[in-house]
């Protein structure tokens, strides 16, 4: 909002700082990521990524529908990427797949990141027995492989992708319970705390209100990394057949489903196999410029 032109020059410059200073810092952050040609090229990638996700599918053929008279045939004009062992278009299915990883990518994080930042947050602000007994559950989750803890809560939870994104939410917690409780130690000893707990702030405003902001930066770093991170887990799963099921079009599935023609029909594993690697490159990319624009 413009200042008021009867508004005196001194009051009007303060007016304009905050909105300069957010300019500032915005251009620096633009300044720091551009530096870093791998994190602009995770950006061009994940974008070309989510737009063939996003608007690949109306125009590609129906991913389940079934021409046994052209089963297993090999990538040419006709079908780009080949046919499965029932017929079905594989470029079809990897591009509809990519929304199915890409969503199952985001929800997984989205479940670890948001029960993780309240457990560390409580846990670290409020340094009880409570929170001294829920981060020994935390370090004993993070004792366990990550795939034996996600087949185990996939398992327990029955088979299907929700079960999967949730089990690799759960695998995902520890790491930003333990991040955010790391930087709530922090935080909590330092001087606008101590301002806030001064005027009379409630616990959970200073918890929200004053700690939250100031330790996003790393959870935001370590959730672009971990959505890679969850799109294979999920992937693996849908391997291991706890995952999606058929006739879904998930990239894991799909590399599940190719194992038997592996010498046969190479390709049938291959471009589902690019999709997954290129995905998580390009997170893990993107989440490194992050990190050192936001350093």
């Amino acid at each position: 909002m413009s200042p008021s032109p009867l508004a005196p020059p001194a009051l009007a410059s303060a007016e304009r700082f905050p909105l300069q200073r957010r300019q500032g810092r915005r251009f620096v952050f633009l300044r720091r990521y551009v530096a870093n040609r791998g994190a602009v090229v995770g950006a061009i990638i994940l974008w070309a990524l989510i737009a063939w996700s996003a608007i690949g599918p109306f125009f590609v053929s129906d991913p389940v529908k079934q021409d046994i008279l052209h089963r297993l045939a090999r990538p040419s004009a006709a079908f780009w990427f080949g046919t499965d062992e029932l017929g079905r278009d594989v470029f079809a299915r990897v591009v509809n797949g990519g929304r199915i990883s890409l969503a199952s990518g985001l929800v997984s994080v989205l479940v670890g990141l948001v029960g993780g930042t309240i457990i560390g947050v409580v846990t670290g602000y409020i340094e009880r027995w409570v929170g001294l007994v829920l981060m020994a559950v935390i370090d004993l989750l993070l004792a366990l492989p990550a795939i034996l803890l996600a087949i185990t809560v996939a398992a327990r939870l029955g088979i299907g992708l929700t079960s999967a994104m949730l089990a690799a939410g759960v695998v995902g917690l520890p790491a930003y319970a333990r991040l955010a409780r790391a930087s709530t130690l922090a935080a909590k000893r330092q001087e606008y705390v101590d301002a806030a707990r001064a005027l009379g702030a409630s616990d959970l405003r200073i918890m929200v209100r004053h700690i939250l902001p100031n330790i996003l930066t790393p959870l935001i770093v370590q959730s672009t990394i971990g959505v890679g991170n969850a799109i294979l887990l999920v992937a693996a799963l849908g391997f291991l057949g706890l995952g999606a099921q058929p006739p879904t079009p998930e990239w894991g599935r799909m590399l599940s489903d190719a194992q038997s023609y592996i010498t046969a029909a190479p390709y049938l594993g291959i471009f589902p196999g690019l999709a997954i690697a290129l995905t998580v490159l390009s997170f893990n990319l993107i989440g490194d410029g992050l990190r050192d624009a936001l350093d």
